[in-house]
């Protein structure tokens, strides 16, 4: 099945391993889910998102991963998310944590919502906030880009290291706790 490019180049840079645990906010009904369950083998993605009839259609166009357990998707915004309801999503924590273009994170500070996703992270994740349209080039680059000042504060504020990734009109920003 042909992918959206941009979520190919989202999940190499995510890079889920076969057990991961990750979990997407915000996919809306998408392929997203789809591409990055794709490596998973005894893993699986969780979806949250603050539209139910986004979830809907998500639940449709996914059953058979849904089915395998590959796949969940709640209703749920990334803003009513606490500490409990991540455990009860993932009861050992996500390895990794993605968004794609979710104005919370570029539009204001996300503090409290930042505080939550660094504490459902295992030691070793990452959260990978993706912003863009269009095609990735043929050349992905790690370091400075032009991202908002904002969101990099917001980010070291919540106790974030942060590595930077662009490719075409896609930028990728990689934030690993301290």
């Amino acid at each position: 099945m042909a992918h959206d490019a941009r979520f190919q180049w989202f999940r190499q840079i995510v890079d889920p391993a076969p057990g991961d645990r990750l979990l997407e906010i915000g996919p809306g009904s998408s392929d997203s889910l789809a591409v990055m369950a794709e490596t998973l083998d005894t893993g699986y993605i969780v979806g949250i998102d603050r539209s139910a009839t986004a979830v809907d259609r998500a639940a449709k166009r996914h059953a058979s991963l849904i089915e395998s357990g590959k796949v969940r998707v709640r209703k749920l915004a990334l803003e009513e998310l606490t500490r409990d309801q991540a455990t009860d999503l993932a009861p050992d924590g996500f390895d990794k944590i993605l968004a794609v273009n979710v104005n919370a994170f570029w539009t204001r500070n996300p503090a409290i919502e930042l505080s939550v996703l660094r504490d459902c992270l295992t030691p070793g994740g990452a959260l990978h906030l993706f912003y863009g349209y269009g095609e990735p080039s043929t050349h992905t680059s790690i370091g400075p880009a032009t991202t908002p000042r904002n969101l990099i504060d917001h980010l070291a504020g919540a106790g974030f290291d942060i590595e930077t990734v662009t490719s075409g009109e896609l930028l990728g920003v990689i934030a690993t706790p301290r």
